[in-house]
């Protein structure tokens, strides 16, 4: 990805040039900017690898310990994955 060096006086410059009105619509994106650059320094932030430990620990592990509906969790599991299979091979057909 290449990089443009712009200036402030650039950015500057061409905000002049744009009608008035339209200003806002600049501060909505300038907001969206950093919105984004939040939103990926947290994800940064939270993107270690667990361990095996860290996963033991987390809330995942025995999260559908109190379901009835699922008897053999290995057969549910294959079940889950064969219709998700199936709806994937209905929407490439359907294309």
């Amino acid at each position: 990805m290449q990089t443009l060096a712009v200036t402030e006086g650039q950015i500057l410059n061409e905000l002049q040039t744009l009608d008035l009105a339209r200003w806002s619509e600049v501060l909505d994106f300038i907001g969206y900017l950093k919105q984004k650059a939040d939103l990926i320094k947290k994800v940064k932030a939270h993107s270690k690898e667990l361990t095996a430990t860290d996963l033991l620990q987390s809330d995942l592990v025995g999260l559908w310990a109190d379901r009835e509906d699922v008897g053999d969790s290995v057969q549910f599991a294959r079940q889950l994955r064969e219709r998700a299979e199936h709806r994937w091979e209905q929407q490439d057909a359907a294309r």
